[in-house]
């Protein structure tokens, strides 16, 4: 990086199962990180009345298939060591072993290496579609959980009253909604490892995150209020006094979309053992 210069950076997390909480270093000091978007929208865009602002941050967890993006300056010609680093990820008693560790050595220069310019607007800034998300009124509210059976190392993502279900094409729609209308998800974990929810086609407002502290993770404010199509949500203890870590999301299915899509746990071995079931969307009337 060019020393003390302003760089624009676009990072996806497209590992399989490793979750990510990004920092940047200089001489062993996380750096504020100007966040501009997170999942491809930009931040503070949600009301409508402006395309959007920067939440200042020094780390940012990102779940398998999370993007972000950001504003980092370069480092002083004092700095001796930069770093792109991940910390530790505590993913529960059965989760995987997510260590901390440096993904990059970052090098201040005279010059960069990267683009030397940044592009102007290609054309009028883009609004958001529906940003009376978080007042409208909501038609529904369902609620789902992530689940396991470990000795058959089968995983499950289930609406609650239904039974648990290995993932199978010829499976019937798990939730079927019409265009049109919004709902609230409570998606709750009830397994001893972190889990991943996604959804294509749309994205999700963030309105809560619940009971995370019982197991020691803390809510991620950088999310709180935003429109994401991933999250992370942390294992639950295994104390039957403890409440299941969840998220509270809102669902808007106000737009063009419609037909059957899928959402899932994005920690793709759990996907691929069965943690994903199919939504449909029927077209309005």
């Amino acid at each position: 990086m060019q020393r003390g210069q302003r760089e624009f950076w676009r990072v996806g997390n497209v590992s399989a199962d490793t979750i990510l909480d990004l920092q940047v270093l200089y001489d062993g000091t996380p750096q504020t990180l100007s966040l501009v978007s997170l999942d491809g929208v930009p931040v503070g865009s949600q009301d409508g009345t402006h395309p959007g602002g920067l939440i200042p941050i020094t780390d940012l967890l990102l779940p398998p298939a999370g993007r972000m993006e950001f504003i980092l300056t370069g480092p002083s010609s004092a700095v001796r060591s930069a770093q792109f680093a991940t910390q530790a990820i505590n993913t529960g008693p059965d989760g995987d072993n997510d260590t901390a560790r440096t993904l990059a050595t970052i090098v201040g220069g005279a010059t960069g290496d990267g683009t030397g310019s940044v592009p102007g607007m290609s054309g009028p800034q883009g609004q958001p579609l529906f940003p009376d998300l978080a007042t409208v009124p909501v038609n529904r509210q369902r609620q789902l959980y992530f689940s396991e059976n470990a000795d058959q190392t089968q995983f499950y993502i289930t609406v609650d009253g239904q039974t648990p279900t290995v993932f199978s094409p010829d499976n019937p729609p798990a939730v079927v909604t019409t265009q049109g209308s919004v709902e609230d998800w409570i998606v709750e974990n009830r397994a001893l490892e972190n889990h991943e929810f996604h959804i294509h086609q749309i994205h999700f407002l963030v309105l809560s995150q619940d009971n995370f502290q019982i197991n020691g993770s803390q809510p991620v404010a950088a999310i709180q209020n935003q429109f994401l199509d991933t999250v992370q949500i942390p294992y639950w203890d295994g104390n039957p006094a403890h409440p299941f870590p969840r998220v509270r999301l809102r669902m808007d299915f106000r737009g063009r979309i419609s037909g059957d899509f899928v959402y899932h746990c994005h920690i793709l071995g759990h996907e691929d053992l069965g943690m994903m079931a199919v939504i449909r969307v029927l077209p309005a009337q």
